[in-house]
């Protein structure tokens, strides 16, 4: 199980990148990548990746002399998944119908519900197979 599931803003953008990237990636493709453009130290880069490999969000190999080799060990779309679930439990008392009215407001438009609907045919139609 993943330890605190919620990323600090610098560790999801490490992430982020990491998901890019065609695996495995290293320590000076991800500050070619990202840190050198934020400005951090290789150690800063380091730290973020140890934090990420002790919280079990990456798993790193022994590459090439000093080489690390990082893997992401959960995908993107398992991470926005436990992010909104946990959104939506916190804000919406595990309301989907609270998000929605939320996010949309008055703003929905004709193709957003036309979105809506097929979303809620293709739940209903996978909900009686179960």
């Amino acid at each position: 199980m993943l330890k605190d599931k919620r990323l600090p803003d610098a560790e999801f953008d490490v992430m982020q990148t990491i998901w890019d990237q065609e695996p495995p990636v290293t320590t000076g493709m991800l500050m070619t990548l990202l840190g050198n453009e934020r400005g951090w130290k290789v150690q800063t880069m380091v730290t973020l990746l140890a934090r990420l490999a002790d919280r079990g969000f990456i798993r790193a190999e022994k590459g090439t002399g000093r080489e690390r080799l990082f893997y992401s060990a959960i995908s993107r779309d398992e991470y926005l998944r436990m992010e909104t679930e946990s959104f939506v439990d916190h804000y919406h008392k595990k309301s989907i119908s609270s998000l929605i009215a939320s996010l949309a407001g008055d703003r929905l438009t004709e193709e957003d519900l036309d979105e809506l609907s097929a979303f809620i045919s293709r739940a209903r139609k996978e909900n009686e197979g179960k």
